[in-house]
């Protein structure tokens, strides 16, 4: 089914506010979760919405708290989350550090004790749309083997690149497992095989059965040794800059709260050039295929040809996430 993009941002505004938040907290809240629908990543969007208010009911998400500048050093600053909305969270430090780049060249924004920050991608286009640059990346709850383990040590840690562009910003979003346990949860729903192996079934063996990989909990890094290797310098970065927890530590909690995550922001309106991306970008469009239906894409293409179809078209959304969403 295809649900239209106004008819699911009012739901999720209509939620948030009947869970107390103000106005200007929800229609932001809302757009953050409709948004992220629209572009196709419904693993982080509706799919999540419902994990997301149960976070808040079970008092794990302080919706009144903002984020809280604890010291500054230089070009670094230092935030408390207090717990708050992690998505809400995020979006206020990437505009703290947006600002500060557009006055000092430079912006590296540290934010401890905060709450998932759902689609990292959102906080990408934020600063692409602002003509910066961004690299921004987050700690998680254990869920990933290091390379040559069985047992989840390590985060999957997302992080995002972004590079603006006069227009079709380029945005990388990437969990640093071969699938995000969201994706693996879309594709299980939609009782769908994985185009490629993104983990481990019980007899160890690779498989593109993502029930199986979230059954054992072991998905497959990104490149091997190279994403448990990323996974664990992401998390120390994190955790080292903001004085929040890490991994480690993350996964001694109940629940998966109080992550670390760190922000750069470039100011880049005058160093953006195009003749510059355009060869780089003609290049990847022009390497020879292996589909000679599918070209090969730049990060964050694809997000804008899902968006131009499903404006057009609807979101689609399975109907167990919608009926989650009105039984809320």
């Amino acid at each position: 089914m295809r649900i239209q993009y106004q008819k699911l941002y009012d739901k999720f505004l209509e939620v948030l506010l009947d869970r107390g938040f103000t106005e200007a907290k929800a229609e932001l809240a809302a757009k953050i979760f409709a948004d992220s629908s629209l572009d196709g990543f419904q693993s982080h969007g509706i799919n999540r919405f419902p994990e997301f208010i149960m976070m808040i009911d079970e008092g794990y998400v302080d919706i009144e708290a903002e984020p809280e500048k604890v010291e500054s050093n230089g070009n670094l600053e230092i935030y408390d989350g207090n717990l708050g909305p992690g998505a809400l969270n995020a979006h206020q430090i990437m505009e703290k550090a947006i600002a500060k780049a557009k006055k000092e060249g430079v912006a590296v924004m540290a934010l401890r004790n905060t709450n998932h920050w759902m689609r990292g991608g959102t906080y990408g286009w934020q600063a692409a749309e602002a003509g910066c640059g961004a690299i921004c990346f987050t700690n998680t709850l254990p869920n990933l083997p290091p390379w040559g383990a069985k047992e989840s040590k390590l985060g999957n840690n997302p992080l995002v690149m972004a590079i603006p562009r006069q227009e079709k910003h380029i945005v990388l979003d990437m969990a640093v497992s071969q699938y995000a346990y969201g994706t693996l949860g879309e594709y299980e729903m939609k009782n769908k095989e994985l185009p490629y192996p993104g983990g481990y079934n019980q007899e160890g063996e690779l498989t593109t059965d993502p029930g199986e990989i979230l059954e054992t909990m072991r998905p497959l890094p990104a490149g091997y040794w190279k994403g448990s290797g990323l996974s664990m310098m992401l998390d120390l970065f994190s955790a080292l800059l903001s004085g929040g927890l890490n991994t480690f530590l993350i996964g001694k909690k109940e629940k998966e709260h109080a992550v670390s995550q760190l922000f750069l922001v470039f100011d880049m309106e005058n160093k953006i050039n195009e003749e510059t991306i355009e060869q780089t970008v003609e290049s990847v469009h022009s390497a020879e295929r292996v589909d000679p239906e599918k070209k090969p894409t730049y990060p964050g293409e694809g997000t804008y040809l899902r968006r131009k179809e499903n404006l057009k078209k609807g979101i689609p959304v399975q109907k167990e996430a919608w009926e989650k969403i009105n039984n809320l």
